[in-house]
């Protein structure tokens, strides 16, 4: 069955939410403990140590390990290897501006993670075991939660208790199976991601559909232009920092469900985006520029995607390469940067004229299923129908008029 992830909101009384908070901090001293030990094994030996055996050893001196679940506390020692597993990857690759993992800040509440056991979920009432070590007494509590009510669920596998810094509260989060619709389409799609146009889609009959993404850098700039007024990490900049994470994730919400039931009704069984991982750190346009991409909130579109499709049978693959696929020309293959003009233009010596999301899109087709969605037998590439949405607060409308460019073709 596939597997999605569920955020939580958790309802408990002051005692048990503040017996949460306390296991979560001893997380936190478990994890700077470690990494202590760690250090100053590397000072008298000059090596480090993350085997299993080695970091048990250090967890029998940390008091704070007797404060939440032992799986859980296995789970932060795991958290300590990973993070100096990869500070060595980078290392061993040369990267020397690396360091070596960082303690967290004395105030941090580290997520209480729960895998397989130490937990139990019966309808909207959650029972969380904290061992039987603690100094209080208390080896179990209960609270109840609520969810999103159009997720129906065969099991949890995973259960996380996670510190949100924007909006101040624990919430849960739940791994689960779900029974996914049957799909039996047969069709595909491909996605090229921006931010002035966040989605440009593209299906098999060579059909593109065109999401505006201009609402959602409003809704972000007026916001951080807000902030910008008051002192960072007050009670009203967190206030304003979760009113603008809200509307943002409305608007996303909005075009992916969209989206998504286009996807459907087309009889779409899988979607194709571009691989983004590592665009903000490779890239630098300067800090004006910079700052608009690191708002870019294309990560979380990229997951409700993969959320939303999983509940209706649809795979969402975001692993592929879209190295070149702005710049090279659908039609002929050029590649090109200056065929990219203003506003998005992309106009080729060989008689190619689109929208440059949308020749994006269809190179990301091709490139996926070796085919493209709007080459007829004669080899020639036919101008695609391209149908553009706006958002809106209250939905998702097609504009009365279209760009000269984005008309379709008869």
């Amino acid at each position: 069955m596939p597997l999605i992830t569920l955020k939580a909101q958790i309802h408990a009384d002051p005692q048990t939410e503040a017996i949460l908070k306390d296991a979560m901090f001893c997380a936190t001293k478990v994890y700077n403990g470690l990494l202590w030990h760690l250090r100053k094994e590397y000072e008298e030996t000059g090596k480090v140590n993350i085997s299993q055996k080695n970091l048990n050893r250090i967890l029998k001196e940390l008091p704070r390990a007797k404060g939440y679940y032992s799986m859980s506390v296995q789970l932060t020692r795991d958290e300590v290897r990973e993070a100096y597993k990869s500070f060595f990857a980078l290392k061993k690759k040369g990267l020397a501006q690396y360091k070596a993992p960082g303690f967290r800040r004395k105030s941090y509440l580290s997520p209480l993670k729960y895998v397989q056991s130490g937990f139990k979920v019966e309808g909207d009432k959650v029972t969380l075991s904290l061992g039987t070590r603690r100094e209080d007494g208390v080896r179990q509590v209960s609270f109840c939660i609520s969810h999103r009510p159009d997720v129906e669920y065969e099991r949890v596998r995973e259960l996380s208790i996670a510190y949100d810094k924007v909006s101040g509260r624990i919430e849960a989060r739940l791994v689960v199976e779900v029974k996914a619709r049957e799909n039996n389409g047969t069709g595909k799609a491909a996605v090229d991601l921006g931010e002035t146009i966040l989605m440009a889609c593209t299906f098999d009959d060579g059909t593109v559909m065109l999401y505006s993404g201009r609402l959602i850098k409003a809704v972000r700039r007026y916001w951080q232009k807000v902030r910008a007024k008051l002192k960072q990490n007050s009670r009203r900049w967190k206030q304003i920092a979760h009113r603008e994470k809200k509307q943002v994730e409305h608007l996303l919400h909005m075009a992916t469900s969209h989206f998504i039931a286009e996807c459907v009704q087309r009889g779409v069984k899988e979607i194709a985006i571009g691989d983004l991982n590592g665009i903000r750190g490779s890239i630098d346009y300067g800090d004006r520029l910079n700052q608009r991409l690191h708002a870019w909130p294309y990560r979380k579109l990229i997951n409700m995607l993969k959320y939303k499709g999983t509940l209706v049978g649809i795979l969402v693959r975001d692993d592929i390469d879209e190295k070149s696929t702005s710049i090279t020309c659908h039609a002929c293959g050029k590649v090109m940067p200056s065929n990219r003009r203003h506003r998005g233009l992309y106009v080729c010596s060989c008689g190619w004229k689109a929208q440059a999301d949308v020749n994006s899109a269809l190179n990301i087709y091709e490139r996926v299923y070796q085919v493209s969605p709007v080459k007829g037998s004669s080899g020639r590439v036919a101008r695609p129908a391209v149908v553009s949405f706006l958002l809106e607060w209250h939905g998702v409308v097609e504009p009365k008029r279209k760009h000269k460019f984005l008309r379709a073709s008869a």
